[in-house]
């Protein structure tokens, strides 16, 4: 049970301030303590805000190192009805002539007779076959019904599918199969011979392939810059390297593709790395520096971690990427300039757009040399590929204390989390002497109140004697 005091009855002093005041002095250590413990709070916050924005930009790079994911093309169609074109990053710049002869198809077959239900039970039993599909398949008593036949095809693994339609007529149920692919196949009922036991005239299904309900299975005829070509699908991937066609419109058809280097997505991935990295400096410098009129500091003012991150990101900017075989070696060769009194980037429009324009391949290669090769010296990649590693190593997760892998500034991070411990572990140590020594001097004061009072009653009592004598 905590004591209970009645400070000053006796002697008229403010006992409880005076304990509170001297407990404040006593608790000095504390605050220097806690306010170290602030200042590590306040450096671990900004580490995360740079580590945040390094890590957006390392996200960008990510995305611009190899050629494939940096690069892009234009692709126009001259008809869009005839076709329709993508191209992925390895097409090469030209124009093609598409004509478009006939698109491909799959069969479709449908029964002659329609039926008033599609579950009655209206056909014979026994067993059919389909054209490249080795087992014959079975019809029982109770499955001998349009939906039955229709899902013994469908689990059968012909490559054909069946379905029923309703075509509004007095017996609207149709079996309709369609071929998976443009070849043609054959169904022979002949093996349905059975007929169950009611007595009813059972039928047996016939597909006469011929008038408008039946398409044959066809392939694509088309050609390309004169070159006859046949596909099995409308969707052409492997005729003109890169690009996707998709076959719209047949009957000599005609229309143009044109593929071209896509400068404007290009111009605009370069522009984001080079806002992504200018926000991360912007962070860095305003957190590090020093500025000597106003005597004011960041937060990390004078610290040499981040210091070394702002050292090896201006590295990567000025070491060449080595083994390029084109016409660009460092960013500043296509207008990315360093500003020498921040560190920022900034980018020439003009000369940008020239490179881009005149040696397009040569930029994509400055970005993303050796892309998606493993293990080699760091100088030989592409720009995009150097600053990621970079950037790994300064922001990657701490995971122990003998791993080669932790970042720079997360080693750091867990260095100061790891004050911040200690300097509670301190406080709580000093806090527990702190309530000692409050209880301490409760005592004391209570002691004093008490041999004051005792001392006032004894001399009362003498002076009552004396007087009242």
């Amino acid at each position: 049970m905590a004591s209970v005091s009645f400070g000053g009855l006796a002697t008229g002093l403010d006992s409880n301030t005076l304990i509170s005041q001297l407990m404040y002095l006593e608790r000095a250590p504390e605050r220097i303590l806690e306010s170290k413990k602030s200042t590590i709070s306040s450096q671990i916050d900004v580490y995360t805000q740079v580590t945040n924005l390094l890590n957006s930009f390392k996200t960008l790079a990510a995305g611009m190192n190899t050629a494939t994911g940096f690069m892009g093309k234009t692709t126009s169609v001259g008809d869009s009805t005839v076709a329709t074109a993508t191209s992925s990053s390895i097409a090469s710049p030209g124009s093609f002539n598409l004509t478009v002869n006939s698109l491909a198809k799959n069969e479709r077959q449908v029964v002659d007779q329609g039926y008033a239900s599609a579950d009655a039970l209206n056909f014979k039993t026994g067993t059919f076959t389909i054209s490249g599909v080795a087992t014959p398949i079975t019809i029982a008593e109770g499955q001998n019904s349009l939906q039955g036949i229709a899902s013994a095809i469908n689990a059968s693994g012909a490559n054909v599918t069946a379905s029923i339609i309703n075509d509004g007529s007095a017996n609207p149920y149709r079996l309709v199969i369609t071929g998976k692919d443009t070849n043609n196949y054959t169904l022979d009922f002949s093996g349905l011979t059975g007929d169950p036991a009611s007595g009813t005239a059972y039928a047996t299904p016939t597909i006469t392939k011929s008038g408008p309900a039946y398409q044959a299975g066809a392939a694509a005829s088309f050609s390309v810059n004169g070159i006859a070509i046949t596909k099995t699908s409308n969707i052409v991937t492997d005729v003109i390297p890169g690009v996707t066609l998709t076959l719209l419109k047949e009957g000599g058809a005609t229309t143009t593709v044109t593929v071209g280097n896509d400068t404007s997505g290009v111009t605009k991935k370069i522009n984001d790395f080079v806002g992504a990295y200018n926000a991360a400096m912007a962070q860095i410098n305003k957190q590090s520096d020093y500025n000597a009129t106003t005597k004011k500091g960041g937060v990390l003012s004078g610290d040499s971690t981040l210091r070394n991150v702002k050292t090896q990101l201006q590295n990567v900017l000025t070491t060449p990427v080595a083994g390029i075989t084109g016409k660009y070696s460092t960013l500043a060769d296509i207008g990315i300039t360093t500003d020498r009194s921040n560190g920022t980037l900034t980018v020439d429009a003009t000369k940008l757009a020239d490179a881009l324009g005149s040696n397009f391949n040569d930029v994509v290669e400055l970005f993303t040399k050796n892309g998606g090769v493993s293990n080699l010296e760091t100088e030989k990649y592409g720009v995009a590929e150097q600053f990621r590693k970079a950037i790994d190593r300064f922001t990657h997760a701490y995971e122990g204390p003998s791993s080669t892998a932790n970042g720079i500034i997360s080693s750091r991070v867990r260095g100061l989390n790891d004050t911040i411990k200690s300097i509670d572990d301190q406080i709580d140590a000093m806090e527990v002497r702190m309530e000692r020594k409050e209880e301490a001097l409760k005592k004391q004061f209570t002691a004093m109140e008490t041999l004051v009072s005792s001392l006032t009653t004894q001399g009362n009592s003498l002076i009552s004697y004396l007087y009242g004598s």
